[in-house]
Protein backbone atom coordinates (compact mmCIF):
# COMPACT_ATOMS: atom_id res chain seq x y z
CA UNK A 1 0.00 0.00 0.00
CA UNK A 2 1.16 3.36 -0.50
CA UNK A 3 2.22 6.03 1.78
CA UNK A 4 -0.44 8.69 2.01
CA UNK A 5 1.35 12.27 0.75
CA UNK A 6 2.81 14.40 3.69
CA UNK A 7 1.06 18.48 3.49
CA UNK A 8 2.70 19.02 6.85
CA UNK A 9 5.60 21.20 5.10
CA UNK A 10 2.56 23.63 3.66
CA UNK A 11 1.51 24.53 7.35
CA UNK A 12 3.67 27.11 7.65
CA UNK A 13 3.38 28.94 4.20
CA UNK A 14 3.71 32.64 4.24
CA UNK A 15 0.88 34.10 1.82
CA UNK A 16 1.92 37.48 0.07
CA UNK A 17 -1.10 40.19 -0.37
CA UNK A 18 -1.65 42.55 -2.36
CA UNK A 19 0.28 45.34 -1.13
CA UNK A 20 3.69 43.78 -1.97
CA UNK A 21 3.09 43.99 -5.62
CA UNK A 22 3.61 47.61 -5.00
CA UNK A 23 7.30 48.85 -6.04
CA UNK A 24 9.02 50.41 -2.70
CA UNK A 25 9.54 53.66 -4.66
CA UNK A 26 6.05 54.04 -5.10
CA UNK A 27 3.44 55.27 -2.22
CA UNK A 28 0.91 52.41 -1.33
CA UNK A 29 -2.19 54.88 -1.30
CA UNK A 30 -1.12 56.39 -5.03
CA UNK A 31 -0.89 52.63 -6.38
CA UNK A 32 -4.01 52.01 -4.71
CA UNK A 33 -5.76 54.65 -6.11
CA UNK A 34 -4.37 53.95 -9.51
CA UNK A 35 -5.37 50.42 -9.49
CA UNK A 36 -9.15 51.64 -8.26
CA UNK A 37 -8.97 54.15 -11.04
CA UNK A 38 -8.06 51.71 -13.62
CA UNK A 39 -10.50 49.00 -12.56
CA UNK A 40 -13.26 51.39 -12.43
CA UNK A 41 -12.29 52.55 -15.69
CA UNK A 42 -11.88 48.56 -17.22
CA UNK A 43 -15.51 48.04 -16.07
CA UNK A 44 -16.66 51.53 -17.45
CA UNK A 45 -15.60 50.47 -20.82
CA UNK A 46 -17.04 46.65 -20.34
CA UNK A 47 -20.51 47.98 -19.58
CA UNK A 48 -19.85 50.49 -22.98
CA UNK A 49 -19.17 47.41 -24.78
CA UNK A 50 -22.05 45.65 -23.56
CA UNK A 51 -24.42 48.16 -24.19
CA UNK A 52 -23.13 48.44 -27.97
CA UNK A 53 -23.42 44.50 -28.26
CA UNK A 54 -26.73 44.56 -26.98
CA UNK A 55 -28.30 47.69 -29.03
CA UNK A 56 -26.73 45.78 -32.57
CA UNK A 57 -28.07 42.55 -31.41
CA UNK A 58 -31.56 44.32 -30.86
CA UNK A 59 -31.18 46.66 -34.40
CA UNK A 60 -30.63 42.62 -36.20
CA UNK A 61 -33.60 41.29 -34.27
CA UNK A 62 -35.98 44.02 -35.53
CA UNK A 63 -34.71 44.22 -38.97
CA UNK A 64 -34.97 40.29 -38.84
CA UNK A 65 -38.56 40.31 -37.86
CA UNK A 66 -38.93 43.02 -40.33
CA UNK A 67 -37.80 40.95 -43.32
CA UNK A 68 -39.86 37.62 -41.79
CA UNK A 69 -42.91 39.99 -42.24
CA UNK A 70 -42.25 41.21 -45.84
CA UNK A 71 -41.16 37.38 -46.68
CA UNK A 72 -44.36 36.13 -45.61
CA UNK A 73 -46.06 39.28 -47.30
CA UNK A 74 -44.95 38.83 -50.82
CA UNK A 75 -45.41 34.48 -50.60
CA UNK A 76 -48.77 34.94 -49.60
CA UNK A 77 -49.49 37.40 -52.72
CA UNK A 78 -50.75 36.13 -55.96
CA UNK A 79 -47.57 34.01 -57.49
CA UNK A 80 -48.52 35.56 -61.00
CA UNK A 81 -46.95 38.70 -59.93
CA UNK A 82 -43.16 39.56 -61.28
CA UNK A 83 -40.03 37.38 -60.98
CA UNK A 84 -38.54 40.91 -59.14
CA UNK A 85 -40.16 39.56 -55.86
CA UNK A 86 -39.28 35.94 -56.44
CA UNK A 87 -35.77 37.45 -56.67
CA UNK A 88 -36.29 40.21 -53.58
CA UNK A 89 -37.26 36.71 -51.26
CA UNK A 90 -33.77 35.39 -52.07
CA UNK A 91 -32.14 38.03 -50.78
CA UNK A 92 -34.15 38.67 -47.89
CA UNK A 93 -33.81 35.45 -46.89
CA UNK A 94 -30.31 35.45 -47.10
CA UNK A 95 -29.86 38.56 -45.28
CA UNK A 96 -32.23 37.03 -42.21
CA UNK A 97 -29.69 33.56 -42.31
CA UNK A 98 -26.58 36.29 -42.50
CA UNK A 99 -27.95 38.42 -39.46
CA UNK A 100 -29.01 35.08 -37.61
CA UNK A 101 -25.35 34.14 -37.78
CA UNK A 102 -24.35 36.91 -36.11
Amino acid sequence: MSKPFDYSKWDNIELSDDEEDCHPNIEKESWFRMKHRSRVEREENEEEDKKKINQAMARDQLRIDELTRMIKKIECADPNDSDDDLEDVDGMKAEVKELEER
